[in-house]
């Protein structure tokens, strides 16, 4: 049961439809539909496209049928990919008069390794699509792949709280420094303006034991259950980087391990996981 209060907008509305109609399909058909994870920025340059990249390999290695959505205002998922896309979001979402699972399989780009790209905008400037038209389009994605991984990256708009509350979880990446925490508290009471808070998880990157410092006092600074810690690898993300490569290809790696641990730790309740996948996260 919804309750909204006037005056009203559009937006209001959608979002409450939203909320509305993703808890009736969870109570209906439980798993029929494919899982949402949204991955956003704390503060700038904390790692949330690094984050969403390699937790998006980390699925497709493990269960295949995952796309990636770059939502970012200048998306760079597909650089850390090497990838060259012949197509963006904008593409899609002009589209969608007509689009169906073939038109949209062929604005995606496809990684070496199976993982479908929905790239983002390449220019500043460019006109911004509506909540509804992100909703229709993710309506579309959520039935055609088993795992949607969305780079929100900085952006923190009614696009980003619309998905977010379609999301299984929002991964809300931070660092432990004191204005990370600060401004990871107001992303998530913004994202819970709608509902949801207890969607929103915090993943801490570069993480490094501090003298005096406790995950509860993370937990405590935010508001935000801490769900995962990733271990500061530094020069190993920004060589990555740099050659276009997924961390999950550095076999057997600290931080290779622990995309893997992140993408079980996210999957470990779906009742149709296959064992093929759990034996490859015990072999990472």
């Amino acid at each position: 049961r919804e309750f909204i209060e006037r005056p009203t907008t559009t937006n209001d509305l959608l979002e409450a439809f939203v909320r509305l109609t993703t808890a009736q399909r969870k109570v209906r058909r439980e798993g029929s539909r494919g899982k949402v994870f949204t991955v956003v920025n704390a503060k700038g340059g904390v790692g949330a496209t690094t984050v969403a990249v390699n937790l998006a390999v980390a699925l497709q290695s493990a269960y295949g049928n995952v796309a990636l959505i770059d939502l970012a205002l200048l998306g760079h998922a597909a650089l850390h990919l090497n990838l060259k896309p012949l197509f963006t979001i904008s593409d899609a979402i002009g589209n969608l008069h007509r689009l169906d699972s073939s038109l949209l399989e062929s604005f995606m780009t496809r990684s070496a390794d199976g993982l479908q790209l929905l790239a983002g905008i390449n220019a500043p400037g460019v006109g911004e699509p509506s909540t509804s038209e992100f909703a229709r389009l993710f309506d579309m994605l959520v039935n055609h792949y088993r795992y949607v991984v969305v780079d929100a990256s900085s952006r923190l708009d009614g696009a980003t709280r619309l998905v977010s509350n379609l999301s299984e979880s929002v991964l809300l990446v931070g660092h432990t420094d004191v204005a990370s925490l600060w401004s990871a508290a107001r992303v998530l009471q913004f994202l819970g303006e709608t509902g949801g808070r207890e969607r929103v998880r915090l993943v801490l990157n570069r993480f490094r034991k501090i003298p005096g410092f406790s995950e509860a006092d993370a937990e405590a600074a935010t508001g935000a259950k801490l769900l995962w810690k990733i271990p500061n690898q530094y020069f190993a993300v920004s060589s990555a980087i740099d050659r276009g490569t997924s961390l999950m290809e550095q076999n057997h790696s600290e931080i290779a391990r622990s995309f893997a641990g992140l993408a079980q730790s996210l999957t470990q309740d779906d009742e149709q996981v296959k064992r093929a996948a759990w034996s490859l996260f015990k072999t990472v």
